[in-house]
């Protein structure tokens, strides 16, 4: 079972806003992305992600796998048009895709027949830590955070 722990809306507000002393702007960003709600722009999202993690000099690959699967649960099983967010800082991508649906992802019984429906396990294989946060009544947000080697 997943939980919805509240979201402080304060915290994730005043987050981007700092950043270490030890940091290194040109290997950092942070994007929040308003993507049409179609399947096509899963595509586009995740070559975004990978030409910025290639030109922050970090391997792409784990993190644009963890961002397609997020990106595609929310497209097929939540509502309305999602919203994502990637942060790279710190060494750490912090990927967050939010849908207007309160619903929790559900990730089935392990089946070596099934052709679909591993998208989770391979987010929970790739990622550092990952989960779901509810936002009130507007829907919830699913997050990943992965280190990426440099």
């Amino acid at each position: 079972m997943i939980s919805f722990p509240q979201l402080d809306w304060r915290q994730s507000m005043l987050l981007p806003l700092l950043r270490p002393l030890d940091a290194d702007p040109d290997r950092e960003f942070r994007v929040d992305l308003f993507p049409p709600a179609s399947l096509q722009t899963v595509g586009v999202v995740r070559r975004l992600l990978r030409d910025l993690l290639v030109t922050a000099g970090a391997d792409p690959d784990g993190p644009c796998v963890i961002l397609s699967e997020l990106l595609a649960n929310a497209l097929l099983h939540g509502a309305g048009a999602p919203t994502v967010s990637l942060e790279l800082r710190c060494g750490r991508l912090y990927i967050a895709v939010a849908d207007g649906s309160t619903a929790a992802p559900v990730r089935p019984e392990p089946d070596v027949a099934r052709t679909c429906g591993r998208g989770l396990d391979l987010v929970a294989a790739l990622a550092d830590d990952w989960g779901v946060e509810l936002i009130g009544v507007c829907g919830k947000a699913v997050w990943a955070v992965a280190a990426v080697d440099r």
